[in-house]
């Protein structure tokens, strides 16, 4: 009996060990739901944490039947004959058909609504019989045929189809940019009106340089060729402030001085101060990198920019940065367009970090007996505890109004009244231990504007030269004694913190000499000398930018993926890009 137990306990083993798995089996085919296709589908418990789906509709019986018939032989050959192997056509899915129709109801109330002008444009442009998918973005077949016309025919390309009539008109004279004039000028009002004119310039190989109000357009080399300038001036919106998370995003076309006082509604500020703030775009203070005073606390754009709307040479927006400051995500493109002069892009909107604005403003200027001495004077109150919020160094002639006809260091204050009151004390303690006398100035706010505009009297050029901070006073007085040498005068003024000079010539013969004088010089020690403004005769006979360094190389790499087509501002940059 327990031989016959044991053999029976051997031979139930291995129908156990399947019932086991079958239980298993049951156990998971319970855990898994189905469709009604009869195909696994997403567990319960993780079907609740995925998006909603649309619904799946059981396969048709009579489709099953129908593909059945693959590989059945045809009238007039044989069973088995490798021609009747063919692949048999799939019939497409009613429910499928279906809803693609639903797709393209429901896509429908999406399409924006075009103007009626567009309308009547669009109808012009489309061909007869033409049929053009809902899903495609408005205007846009319409305009490419156009700019495709123009590049293939050679024909002249309708500007005023594309922006409207009224915003396009031949360049004149004020239109200039260094000297040349362009064919036409557009003032596109839209983002997609200004897609739509690169396009057509890339497709017929016009060179454009786009502009705001034109303020700073004789910066750079002048143009190899300009046939339209793009003014972006009516892109002007507001587009966000967020002033609990001190960021504003601005069309390009905006003045500055409107942004400001925007801002200024919320005690905030966009701490940069270039010359004719009025005048001055935020495009334009993007792609000339411009700065004033405040950048020796506040810093320059690169600093202040977070976010780009861009549309590059083949007309497409192209996003960088974002709208919040600790924004991290992809490449630094914004950095890239920051004194590119416009040569890899037109910028569209851009955003900013910005800052409580000081509660008020003084100066406090030091008069010296040299541009030396007026130097060591800078750098004693940059690393004291005075935190200045601006510090100008100013050769002879260099303040609009000073302390005679010496060397002075301006120093800017701002916060509260008892910032203020310690901080001047500081520098009236530095400047006393260096045996200067400190004189406090009301209005710095006023101070620092009127220094921003430099120079005050009309000059043949203004040249910038970039060195260390420790440099700088050496820097002033090379000018200085360079342009005695040659018999002009020269007027400096210099950032101190940053190592930034500009100095401004008095006598246009004299410009060639200075330039080849000092720039050896300053290169040879890591530094550059770029003539910042000059008249179109002056510039004509010399190298703007100076030697580009190793990095040209790069610097084409990069122009040729952004602007394969080589429309945006040819020639205006280092290295003639």
């Amino acid at each position: 009996m327990p031989q016959a137990r044991l053999r029976r306990g051997r031979a139930a083993g291995p129908q156990l060990l399947h019932a086991g798995r079958r239980r298993a089996a049951h156990a998971r085919a319970r855990d898994r739901t189905f469709d009604r296709g009869g195909r696994p589908a997403t567990p319960a418990a993780h079907r609740q944490r995925l998006p909603r789906r649309r619904r799946q509709h059981p396969p048709d019986p009579a489709l099953r039947r129908a593909r059945s018939g693959r590989g059945r032989p045809r009238a007039g050959r044989g069973a088995g004959d490798p021609g009747d192997l063919r692949r048999a056509r799939r019939e497409p899915h009613r429910r499928a058909r279906h809803r693609r129709r639903e797709g393209r109801r429901d896509a429908a109330p999406l399409r924006p609504r075009r103007p009626a002008r567009d309308d009547a444009a669009a109808r012009r442009l489309r061909p007869g019989g033409a049929r053009q998918s809902a899903q495609d973005l408005p205007r846009r077949q319409g305009l490419r045929r156009d700019a495709r016309a123009a590049a293939a025919g050679g024909g002249v390309i309708d500007w005023g189809g594309l922006v409207g009539p009224a915003w396009a008109a031949p360049g004149r004279a004020h239109d200039a940019v260094d000297g040349v004039v362009p064919a036409t000028v557009v003032r596109p009002g839209t983002v997609e009106e200004v897609q739509a004119v690169v396009r057509a310039a890339a497709e017929g190989r016009q060179a454009l340089v786009a502009s705001g109000r034109g303020a700073h357009l004789d910066l750079g080399a002048p143009p190899a060729r300009l046939d339209v300038l793009v003014r972006v001036d009516r892109l002007a919106r507001l587009v966000d402030h967020q002033a609990a998370d001190m960021t504003v995003t601005v069309e390009t076309g905006c003045s500055l001085a409107c942004l400001a006082a925007a801002l200024a509604a919320a005690g905030q500020w966009l701490p940069v101060d270039p010359p004719r703030p009025e005048d001055t775009t935020v495009g334009g203070l993007i792609a000339a990198d411009l700065s004033g005073p405040l950048r020796a606390s506040q810093g320059t754009v690169r600093d202040l920019l977070i976010g780009l709307r861009v549309v590059g040479g083949d007309g497409a927006v192209i996003r960088g940065g974002g709208r919040v400051v600790k924004n991290v995500a992809g490449y630094d493109l914004p950095k890239l367009h920051v004194g590119a002069l416009g040569t890899v892009g037109v910028i569209v909107e851009a955003t900013f970090k910005v800052r409580p604005r000081p509660a008020a403003e003084e100066a406090v200027v030091v008069a010296c007996r040299s541009a030396r001495e007026a130097a060591d004077a800078a750098l004693a109150v940059r690393d004291s505890d005075a935190a200045p919020l601006w510090l100008e160094v100013a050769g002879a002639g260099g303040l609009p109004e000073g302390p005679g006809a010496g060397a002075a260091v301006v120093v800017g204050l701002g916060g509260i009244g008892e910032e203020i009151a310690a901080a001047r004390a500081c520098v009236q303690r530095i400047a006393a231990s260096l045996g200067l006398r400190a004189v406090p100035v009301a209005g710095g706010a006023a101070l620092r504007a009127r220094l921003g505009v430099f120079p005050v009297e009309p000059a043949a050029a203004v040249l910038k030269a970039a060195t260390l901070p420790a440099a700088v006073g050496d820097v002033m007085e090379r000018i200085a004694a360079a342009a005695r040498e040659r018999g002009t005068g020269v007027r400096c003024l210099a950032h101190a913190p940053s190592g930034v000079v500009r100095a401004a010539v008095a006598e246009s013969h004299a410009v060639a000499p200075l330039v080849h004088a000092l720039r050896p010089e300053l290169e040879r020690h890591g530094g550059s000398l770029v003539i910042e403004r000059a008249a179109p005769a002056v510039k004509a006979g010399l190298d703007v930018w100076g030697d580009p360094g190793p990095g040209l190389p790069l610097m084409r790499r990069v122009k040729a993926a952004f602007d394969p087509a080589g429309v945006f501002a040819p020639g205006r940059y280092v290295g003639a890009l």
